[in-house]
């Protein structure tokens, strides 16, 4: 299992299956039994890091939001991380630990707002046509789909129901009133690109950096035209289907409530 190391103090777990719950975005910020609340006071000290690491080596960082999440090939762009990350930490700041998987959303959002600073374009009006659809549906990877592309693909689909309140979101302050307003506009189209039966615990922090990476993906998708090809998305938006191989993960961990 990897570990990222900052600063000598806390660790970066791994996004492997046997280190976390990889159907559910809970994402340690800071140490187990710390004080409720401390995500949010570290968020600025964790977009520093995400900043730090996306200008020392853009093309790598863009790599890694363009693969398929909890794939090999993902796993293998982690693995060149570590001397970055000690390099971008600021030592006189504390501990500070997160997920891999909240590192590629947080350097996703980077590119988000690099590449659309005035917000998410507006799509034509109208429910989405069948390439935008197909757009949003879990990606293959060996003829699978792994746990957190699931995820990926929920949060590509309230993009795609709702870029209003996702573009809303994604300009408010992390953490902020009008960043909870926005959320809870989406929250019904949320629960509608969840597959029935599924439990979906997200802590707040993840939740926008899932939907940032889908906003960022969907706005240039806009802008080339969605591939008419879909032969690499798999099954309906959402999660798994109950009764397949890993419900059981699925209905671990616990999500920050929003």
């Amino acid at each position: 299992m990897h570990k990222h190391v900052l600063a000598a103090l806390l660790v970066v777990a791994a996004a492997g299956a046997a280190a976390q719950n990889p159907t559910s975005s809970n994402e340690n910020i800071t140490p187990p039994g710390v004080r409720r609340g401390d995500a949010a006071r570290s968020d600025p000290v964790f977009r520093h890091v995400v900043a730090c690491v996306v200008r020392r080596d853009p093309a790598r960082s863009r790599n890694l939001v363009a693969s398929i999440s909890g794939t090999n090939a993902e796993s293998m762009i982690f693995g060149v991380y570590q001397s970055q990350l000690d390099q971008c930490y600021p030592r006189l700041m504390g501990g500070l630990g997160f997920t891999e998987a909240l590192l590629r959303v947080g350097i996703a959002e980077y590119f988000y707002h690099e590449a659309f600073p005035t917000g998410l374009p507006a799509a034509a009006a109208g429910p989405p046509d069948a390439a935008a659809s197909a757009w949003a549906r879990a990606r293959t990877s060996e003829g699978q789909v792994t746990r957190m592309e699931s995820l990926h693909a929920v949060a590509r689909c309230v993009v795609l129901r709702n870029g209003s309140a996702v573009r809303a979101m994604l300009a408010a302050t992390p953490f902020s009133a009008a960043e909870l307003e926005a959320i809870h506009a989406f929250q019904g189209d949320l629960a509608a690109c969840i597959t029935r039966g599924v439990r979906f615990t997200v802590s707040r922090q993840s939740l926008r950096g899932l939907i940032a990476e889908a906003a960022l993906h969907y706005g240039e998708a806009l802008a080339r035209g969605f591939p008419a090809d879909s032969a690499d998305a798999a099954g309906p938006i959402g999660l798994w289907r109950p009764g397949e191989r890993g419900r059981e993960s699925l209905r671990q961990g616990r999500g920050e409530r929003i």
